[in-house]
């Protein structure tokens, strides 16, 4: 298979179109969407967006290294960052994905973007990040928890503690449910002196949770109902406790280490309250254990 760059891959486009070889759409049978979560994020949330294309016909396997994603941060500067291809699924007409800030601290202050694919763009849209303003009152951790005899250390189950001190009622979305999939890393080790891992592997721990049947990505102060929410009334506390080895399988007296993270979807108040439009939050919630037999 030949391999364009992107520019010859746009330039080739458009002489196919001129042409009229290749295929007999117009171009705009080729539609780059982006679609913002929320018009305000803040600045120490996992800030999300999401970036496609929808296509009525195939979609040539030429173009699609032509995914662009623009960036003009708050200072002024300007970042165009390619976006690969779905290389999982058929996206043979389209695709649609979660895309965020990458590597790039947010800044406080207006971000502009548009998406581009095959040298057709979208409309500018733009967000806000502002400091986090619940920052010391939403607390959340992962606790491992010790389901072994006394006097050895194991770590057989998590448990997710999270304490309200917003003074106004919290709702979040269960861990493990659609939007806050809860990842396990796993390290195996051969002894607890091994410098390397013999083995490296991720898995979700749903826990059983029942997800809801509405993509997560639309979350929203009218879909909550859909939702497994937890309710977190003010000054009050929650927790939810999920296997470690729900979906791994953990070998008695092998070596381990482990990280765990997800993405606590957080509302905070009610629809009305003069800063809804900051819900959810998407926070992020890890931790790790340190090398343990099993």
């Amino acid at each position: 298979m030949r391999h364009y760059s992107k520019l010859a891959a746009l330039v080739l486009a458009g002489a196919w179109l001129s042409a009229g070889i290749g295929w007999s759409q117009p171009k705009a049978a080729y539609d780059p969407t982006l679609h913002l979560e929320k018009p305000v994020y803040v600045d120490d949330e996992s800030i999300r967006f999401w970036v496609g294309v929808h296509s009525k016909v195939d979609i040539p396997e030429d173009l699609r290294e032509s995914c662009i994603l623009h960036v003009v941060r708050p200072d002024g500067t300007k970042i165009d960052e390619h976006v690969s291809w779905p290389n999982d699924g058929d996206a043979s007409h389209g695709w649609m994905g979660g895309w965020g800030l990458g590597k790039q601290a947010p800044m406080i202050g207006r971000y502009v973007l548009s998406f581009e694919f095959a040298g057709k763009r979208t409309a500018d849209q733009s967000f806000d990040i502002i400091p986090n303003p619940f920052k010391t009152s939403i607390e959340a951790s992962w606790v491992f928890i010790d389901r072994k005899p006394v006097g050895r250390v194991h770590a057989r189950s998590i448990l997710l503690h999270l304490e309200n001190k917003t003074g106004r009622v919290l709702r979040f979305a269960e861990p493990g449910s659609s939007g806050s999939d809860i990842w396990l890393h796993v390290a195996e080790f051969e002894s607890s002196e091994s410098k390397l891992p013999s083995l490296r592997n991720s898995a979700f721990l749903t826990g059983g949770r029942t997800s809801s049947s509405t993509p997560y990505q639309t979350l929203d102060w009218d879909s909550q109902t859909t939702w497994p929410m937890v309710t977190v009334a003010a000054g009050g506390s929650a927790e939810r406790a999920v296997s470690l080895d729900y979906n791994y399988s953990f070998r008695n007296g092998q070596m381990y280490e482990l990280n765990v993270d997800t993405f606590l979807l957080v509302f905070v108040g009610e629809r009305d309250d003069p800063d809804a439009q900051l819900f959810p939050l998407r926070i992020p919630v890890t931790a790790s254990k340190a090398r343990f037999p099993w």
